[in-house]
């Protein structure tokens, strides 16, 4: 991965879920940029690669949200280190604002960073916070049991990214968050208020509107032989394309060069038709895998297959059946009821 960091700083909301004070401690300075602090912003970063769901939307407006406005500025200071310092200041403090009196949220340790993956400039913001663990203490000749307190990287409580690129533009969704069950509804909530979340959408639904385009879109042809593919065929292929996809993300540019060459089939089909999809987006794999596998389980059955085992012949639905026609399958079947 080709990785830059190029600002850290780490300041601390203290507050209890029973309790309704907010109170902070903020950092001064920025952290050095060694190695530590770049395994920490990668480890971070990775991990939210790694959610399957998230948030996708557009900054508030100003007036409806500080932070949108603290952002605005830092970006017209062009990021330099004294703007970042108070970017994030003036930011955790509409946080610590917005906690007041509110009660079920709970703070921790709010990462800022700045860094550039492959030409993409993000700001990232990860909520982490302490926990406790095991260790073995060596006293002389004999072990003793301790616990410890950590920093929890591994879990991030909330986090959001800003996708700088995408920002300048102006016409796209730059903001993403983690997307938490209705159990943390509690933590997303102010997190989304106070980030400034505009007219969000899941991966879930981004990638259902995006599977529900290829469903309209013409057959590609292949290129060895200018033949059209089959429904079947041009749905694995874009299986293929989206798993492939660097941070699960798809670009309707590319997905156009894949599958027609120079022209623009599906950017141009959305825009006609009016389609709520982006050019590029974060895609939910779980969603994408499940519109071409298929999976259910009854009375102690499960049976899993995809839409090439139904095309093939393989598998048969009738009214009231389900045929499978494998050798293999039987074989191995006969073998464990041996």
């Amino acid at each position: 991965m080709e990785f830059q960091l190029k600002q850290l700083i780490i300041h601390e909301l203290s507050k209890e879920p029973e309790s309704p004070e907010a109170t902070l401690f903020l950092s001064q300075e920025p952290l050095p940029l060694d190695e530590k602090s770049h395994q920490l912003i990668e480890k971070l970063n990775d991990i939210f690669d790694q959610k399957s769901d998230t948030l996708q939307g557009f900054f508030s407006a100003p007036e409806d949200a500080l932070f949108p406005g603290y952002f605005q500025d830092l970006a017209e200071k062009e990021f330099d280190t004294a703007a970042f310092i108070h970017f994030s200041r003036e930011s955790m403090q509409a946080l610590q604002l917005s906690l007041q009196g509110v009660t079920g949220a709970k703070g921790g340790y709010l990462v800022y960073a700045l860094y550039e993956i492959f030409d993409v400039q993000l700001l990232g913001i990860f909520l982490i916070r302490d926990t406790e663990g095991i260790v073995f203490e060596k006293d002389e000749d004999l072990f003793s049991i301790n616990t410890i307190t950590y920093l929890n990287t591994d879990k991030l409580a909330m986090a959001g990214r800003i996708d700088i690129n995408k920002f300048s533009s102006g016409n796209a969704r730059c903001l993403e968050l983690i997307k938490h069950t209705k159990s943390q509804k509690t933590i997303s909530e102010y997190f989304i208020n106070w980030i400034g979340l505009d007219q969000p959408e899941s991966s879930k639904e981004l990638t259902t509107t995006f599977l529900n385009l290829v469903e309209e879109l013409p057959l590609p042809k292949m290129p060895e032989s200018n033949q059209h593919m089959t429904e079947t065929e041009f749905k694995e292929e874009v299986m293929n394309f989206a798993m492939s996809r660097p941070h699960k993300t798809i670009k309707l540019e590319e997905f156009d060069q894949q599958f027609y060459g120079k022209e623009d089939t599906a950017k141009n089909f959305v825009q006609e038709n009016e389609i709520p999809l982006e050019q590029e987006f974060r895609f939910d794999q779980n969603t994408m895998k499940r519109f071409f596998n298929f999976r259910a389980s009854s009375e102690g059955i499960t049976i899993n297959f995809n839409r090439k085992h139904i095309t093939s012949g393989m598998v048969i639905l009738e009214d009231d059946r389900i045929i499978i026609k494998s050798d293999v399958l039987l074989e191995k079947l006969w073998k464990q009821m041996d």
